[in-house]
């Protein structure tokens, strides 16, 4: 980001990878909760401000994900459902979880996750009779899950999470999954589910949370960064929490709001 020598907290503009920059009179983060974060952090490192704002240790600080699992329903007899992908399942006893529905399952899809030595007609028997899950909970919020930008050193950036920073929610998530596989088997299905790892992410959240107070939160309720004089943020990043579903329509909610927001100014 670009800003004028004498008030590194006026944004001017940005310089892109190919050596071209833009202007204007006020810019908007948007790069994602990955990548928004990275930015900000390279501008604070490089002005100093990291050591003057209140905000700057919590950029790239409280990251969230969701814990996601796939599980795979497998019925004695062929397909004769169909499970539509919108078709999502709430329970009060796991109220940070969802189970949705892949939409469907076939031979090609799932052969892609099945060991090679199986043979065509196993695979092909499994795929017949295969019903997708998807299995969500959101996950706590934890300071240490953070998003580290690459320094002048040379270090890669980084993904900083780890599960075990969140206990309550992985056990949640072990639970839901527990209880569903318990409910399939009743109905005559088994079932097995593997957890998504970080080569998975999603959902991203939450790596610069809005609040009043600078020392606790990254922007203010009208998505302007907390010291800056005209930088604003408009996705997921902003978020502090993610509920148990796809958090678009909200990061797009933020976007619009965000958007009348400065038109009006």
């Amino acid at each position: 980001m670009l800003s004028n020598e004498n008030n590194p907290a006026g944004i001017t503009g940005v310089c892109s990878a190919d050596g071209v920059c833009y202007y204007a009179d006020t810019v908007i983060l948007a790069a994602g909760a990955m990548s928004s974060p990275r930015i900000l952090q390279k501008h604070l490192q490089q002005s100093g401000l990291d050591k003057t704002l209140p905000s700057a240790p919590l950029v790239g600080a409280h990251f969230k994900l969701h814990i996601n699992s796939a599980l795979l329903g497998f019925s004695l007899f062929p397909q004769r459902d169909v499970l539509r992908k919108t078709a999502i399942f709430f329970n009060d006893a796991f109220p940070h979880s969802s189970v949705q529905c892949l939409g469907w399952m076939d031979v090609e899809i799932l052969s892609t996750q099945l060991p090679l030595w199986l043979p065509t007609f196993v695979t092909n028997a499994l795929g017949a009779r295969a019903y997708g899950f998807f299995v969500t909970t959101e996950d706590g919020s934890s300071p240490d899950n953070r998003i580290l930008a690459d320094r002048d050193t040379g270090d890669r950036p980084m993904l900083d999470y780890d599960l075990k920073r969140v206990p309550a929610s992985v056990a949640e998530h072990r639970a839901i999954i527990r209880g569903f596989k318990t409910r399939l088997l009743q109905a005559g299905f088994f079932s097995v589910s593997q957890q998504m790892g970080l080569a998975a992410t999603a959902h991203a959240l939450g790596s610069m949370v809005t609040g009043n107070d600078p020392a606790l939160s990254v922007v203010d309720a009208d998505g302007k960064v907390h010291g800056f004089d005209n930088l604003y943020v408009a996705d997921g990043s902003v978020l502090p929490r993610s509920s148990r579903v796809n958090p678009g329509l909200t990061i797009y909610a933020w976007g619009l709001r965000l958007g009348r927001y400065l038109a009006a100014l």
